[in-house]
């Protein structure tokens, strides 16, 4: 096990799966509230729990994927990595640094290593800004040494890497369809030259047959440039062809933790299981067992004691309200936070 894991085992986070290599980033029990405005001063202070206790590792040269409904809070704990929201509590490492631990000024030093692309690539580019100024932006931040020319040569050569002609960089973003946009906000993501990169949701805004070209470009921008990846998304079916390992969050907090054959074939969690039979059939003919959640989303302002999926889940019994479950292994790899599950014996 990982030495600096060795001390998890938080009721809210669990422990923490035992991976004998090197880990790229840690996540210890972070955690993320809001603070709610307050109509009245007499009235304790409210929080919006977005990340209640998060744990898990991403490891060099894989694909992560972070899944769950919309208000999960995927973007908020991706956001956390790279302390573009910052974390209430908890620890963020990248390659054993203590991210939560650097001054403004550090981060900002720090963040070439570590780049986002947003779902929305349209808002995310200054319409005021040409392409080029746009890509190049970053490397006048964080590669000042750089000539004019050099940094010319640069922006034309990370253009063509994502498949936009570098006599483009004179233009604006509206004149750019919205697969282009994605590839420009790509091409700035690896201006500097990032080891790991968060991708939230960046082709829900897209056309199928555009989300294909973006999913097949990142996996051979991945390849090539050995890249890290959170892969934000709420679509499987595009998880099914990107991820090697599953996260599953639910209203703030982690259901489950899987390598993406084990995610398919045997969830261990109900949630998942729900998500999973959600998916539309590929045939007419087929039919899926359906799992019918009952309810709606509980509010992130006050979740459900325990287990926070007990309200909607179809197995729950009275012992899921006396404590949040911790993370337990089911299967080499597997990690589920739900207490009808068997561990898994590590002597065995």
């Amino acid at each position: 096990m990982n030495p600096s894991f060795a001390h998890f085992g938080t009721p809210s986070g669990g422990a923490i799966p035992p991976f004998s290599s090197p880990s790229l980033i840690e996540v210890e029990d972070v955690r993320v509230h809001l603070p709610l405005r307050s109509i009245s001063p007499f009235r304790s202070k409210r929080f919006i729990k977005a990340v209640d206790g998060a744990s898990f590792s991403i490891f060099p040269g894989e694909i992560v994927a972070l899944v769950g409904e919309s208000g999960s809070g995927k973007t908020t704990l991706g956001r956390s990595l790279l302390r573009l929201t910052g974390p209430s509590s908890g620890r963020v490492r990248f390659k054993g640094v203590d991210l939560t631990t650097l001054t403004p000024r550090e981060t900002r030093s720090f963040r070439r290593h570590m780049q986002m692309v947003f779902q929305d690539p349209y808002s995310s580019l200054n319409p005021r800004m040409t392409v080029g100024e746009i890509v190049g932006e970053p490397l006048s931040i964080h590669h000042a040494h750089l000539t004019p020319r050099a940094r010319l040569e640069r922006v034309a050569e990370l253009l063509s890497r994502v498949g936009i002609s570098p006599t483009h960089a004179v233009r604006y973003p509206h004149s750019f369809s919205g697969g282009q946009r994605q590839r420009i906000a790509i091409a700035r993501a690896l201006s500097t030259e990032p080891e790991f990169i968060v991708a939230d949701e960046p082709v829900s805004a897209l056309d199928v047959s555009v989300q294909a070209q973006i999913i097949n470009l990142l996996l051979d921008l991945k390849d090539k440039l050995s890249l890290t990846m959170l892969f934000i998304s709420h679509d499987l079916r595009v998880v099914s062809h990107v991820a090697d390992r599953v996260i599953v969050m639910y209203l703030g907090r982690i259901m489950e933790i899987a390598p993406s054959a084990m995610f398919w074939d045997g969830p261990a969690h109900p949630y998942t299981e729900a998500l999973l039979a959600a998916l539309p059939v590929e045939h007419p003919k087929f039919r899926r067992n359906r799992v019918v959640l009952k309810g709606e989303v509980p509010s992130a302002v006050s979740p459900p004691s325990g287990c926070v999926f007990r309200t909607r889940c179809p197995i729950a019994s009275p012992e899921c309200a006396a404590a949040s479950p911790a993370l337990r292994q089911v299967a080499p790899g597997h990690w589920t936070a739900c207490i009808k599950q068997k561990s898994f014996d590590l002597k065995g």
